[in-house]
């Protein structure tokens, strides 16, 4: 027996990662201001977007110009587009980068979507407590978020935020975000009720990756909400969106240039692509 016990090896000592000596209050919002001066360097890249929203399932590729980002679809559920649907494709494409103007409804609703963005981002510190829950590696911490009851919020969007409690994921060396996920803990009413509400129970998540020495983007949005506001506003919202296989492109990019990059992605030029249509 004693023979035996010698032919097995001693437990090898796996080292010991502790977790980070400042405040988890502290690093988020370290992070978050990291986040943000990320998002105002100027920063293009082309991506292939995987999108599935009420049930539809949509392969995109993407590239974001100053005009707004611009899209080709590649497949829909599951598929390539018929010969229809890449004619359809085409002469959209076409009339946005050859018609003045028909970029701007993308452009401002792009615009939008970025000031929303900012507005949660930077409410995060101010109106959440955090405290380190696991760390799961040297490069990756995991902080539970809950709601401050010192914090008023403000607006539809602040109060829905202001509701959820979850997690959120960080890079402790480069001080980035890794990921985050939250859940509506209680229902939200507006007006008692009257003007609206969002039901308990909505999650979101968002993945972030890092694509180059000082850039990172956002590689998965996953939302699951649903209620009413004003009475007949529906914002029931399920979707889910996977981003893979970023390259950057020239601040300068125009969009003929990023459309050519889409023609590329498409598998032919635009020219071979609108032959479709004959």
């Amino acid at each position: 027996m004693p023979i035996l016990f010698a032919m097995v090896p001693a437990a090898v000592a796996q080292p010991q990662i502790s977790v980070p000596a400042e405040p988890a209050q502290k690093l988020v919002a370290d992070v978050i201001y990291n986040e943000m001066q990320d998002r105002e360097r100027d920063s293009f890249w082309e991506y292939r977007s995987e999108r599935l929203e009420a049930g539809r399932a949509l392969v995109r590729e993407q590239v974001e110009t100053s005009e707004g980002p611009i899209f080709r679809v590649i497949e829909q559920q599951g598929a390539p587009l018929d010969n229809t649907a890449r004619a359809e494709e085409e002469q959209r494409l076409k009339t946005l980068v050859e018609h003045p103007g028909a970029m701007d409804k993308v452009r401002k609703a792009h615009e939008a979507d970025e000031e929303r963005l900012r507005r949660v981002m930077e409410m995060l510190p101010k109106a959440f407590l955090f405290t380190y829950d696991r760390v799961e590696s040297s490069d990756a911490v995991r902080i539970g978020f809950r709601p401050d009851p010192a914090f008023t919020p403000s607006g539809y969007e602040e109060r829905i935020m202001h509701a959820m409690a979850g997690t959120i994921t960080v890079n402790p060396r480069l001080k980035r975000m890794i990921a985050m996920h939250g859940v509506l803990e209680q229902r939200v009413d507006f007006g008692y009720g009257l003007l609206g509400h969002v039901d308990q129970g909505g999650t979101f998540e968002i993945g972030r990756m890092q694509v180059s020495a000082e850039h990172w983007k956002t590689s998965l949005v996953e939302v699951h909400v649903e209620g009413k506001i004003l009475l007949f506003k529906d914002v029931t919202k399920n979707q889910r969106e996977t981003r893979s296989e970023f390259h950057p492109v020239s601040h300068e990019i125009t969009l003929t240039e990023a459309k050519q990059l889409l023609d590329k992605a498409a598998g032919g030029s635009g020219r071979e692509l609108a032959s479709v249509q004959r």
